[in-house]
């Protein structure tokens, strides 16, 4: 009877719940990510326990309990370089406690996904070019967000948080608007504050309405505030490190009407 539970109990089989062709996954996680573990035990009424060994309590947090048959873990940034071995172990009730034991190799790695503002091209006033052109206009900013991911075999799910402002000038924003084709869901937190989340692949882009005064040079400022990949939570590795990305419209000449004799 104890071979026949022995038997069953190896049977379990650890899987990782990530997939093998990403450049991140269970056993080679990024810095910042959070991956969960699973097993199918033998027989679920057993002992059920994980354990972690290598480094030091410091370089992860554990989410979930340990008794369970999947357990969820962050991996913290001082654990790149480190190997650690995750143990699960099963165990039949006394006064057989008859034990299996799976183990996993976890190695992390440095964080290769980051999100930054892409190039901004600057524009002359919307009036630019226009028969006595009016005092104000509306001109629309475009603006790119670019996701970086260090493997082109992983394509993760993303999204930006971000703020958008007048730096100088004679101006307003009346809406920010997802660019034409832009890929993601933007939503508006208020305060001048967005979020474009679920963006499914490299870039996506808003375009924001400025309307300022056509003889003066207009400043808008746009700032990433936050950033991750949704597939492991990882942060982006530029985190704490943004800063505003200004982009203007320049002005036109405020020229006179033609005078004659």
């Amino acid at each position: 009877m104890k071979k026949t539970l022995t038997y069953l109990i190896a049977t379990a089989v650890l899987l990782i719940i990530s997939v093998a062709a990403m450049a991140q996954g269970g056993a080679s996680p990024m810095a910042g990510s959070t991956h969960e573990y699973k097993v199918n035990p033998g027989d679920q009424s057993n002992d059920l326990l994980w354990e972690i060994s290598g480094g030091t309590a410091s370089d992860y947090t554990i989410n979930t309990a340990l008794d369970g048959d999947s357990i969820s873990i962050t991996w913290n940034s001082s654990a790149v370089g480190k190997s650690f071995t995750l143990s699960f172990t099963e165990t039949t009730p006394a006064p057989a406690s008859c034990s299996t034991v799976k183990q996993l190799s976890v190695n992390p790695i440095n964080n290769a996904f980051d999100v930054n503002i892409g190039t901004l091209t600057d524009a002359c006033n919307n009036n630019s070019g226009s028969v006595s052109p009016g005092d104000s206009a509306t001109s629309v900013v475009t603006i790119p967000f670019v996701m970086e991911k260090g493997a082109t075999s992983w394509n993760p799910n993303w999204q930006v948080t971000f703020n958008v402002s007048i730096g100088s000038g004679n101006a307003r924003i009346p809406s920010v608007e997802l660019a034409t084709g832009a890929s993601g869901t933007l939503n508006d937190l208020g305060g001048s504050s967005y979020t474009i989340a679920d963006i499914g692949g490299g870039t996506t882009s808003i375009a924001v309405e400025v309307k300022g005064y056509s003889f003066e040079d207009v400043v808008s400022n746009i700032e990433i505030t936050a950033a991750k990949e949704l597939d492991y939570n990882t942060p982006a590795s530029s985190t704490g490190g943004w800063s505003a990305v200004p982009s203007t419209i320049y002005k036109i000449p405020n020229t006179t009407d033609i005078a004659t004799d």
